[in-house]
């Protein structure tokens, strides 16, 4: 390796390292301001939510489980993310594709829209009436 392929390697990195915290700055101020719109008559908070996180996990991988987390604990975060996913480009994609739920981690789709707690609930209530 001549002092020259170093030099463009090492700048390279530092080209790449930027990005990656411009990209992260920008889904910051991007969330910030989605909670912040959530409140207002305009339904553009939860968009841009969405895509300020998807940016965060598309400039850090390691913030992609907690996308999927995310997406397998409630059914309607994940409904906005393939809603959003539908009206952006390539690299936002990939990130959904990235943090997707495997199949057997999905809700059924009988129990799709409950929440975690609801679905306790009938569960016990299902155990109640087997027990009677």
């Amino acid at each position: 390796m001549t002092h020259k392929d170093g030099e463009h390697h090492r700048t390279e990195k530092i080209r790449e390292f930027i990005v990656r915290i411009f990209t992260t700055l920008i889904g910051i101020v991007l969330f910030v301001y989605g909670l912040i719109a959530a409140f207002s008559p305009l339904p553009l908070g939860a968009p841009l939510v969405i895509i300020g996180l998807l940016m965060i996990a598309g400039a850090n991988p390691a913030f992609r489980p907690v996308i999927r987390r995310m997406r397998k604990r409630w059914g309607w975060f994940d409904k906005l993310v393939r809603l959003v996913a539908t009206r952006t480009g390539a690299s936002v994609r990939s990130v959904i594709e990235e943090t997707e739920p495997e199949e057997q981690d999905k809700p059924k789709d009988k129990d799709k829209d409950k929440t975690e707690d609801e679905a306790d609930a009938e569960a016990e209530a299902e155990e109640k009436s087997e027990k009677t």
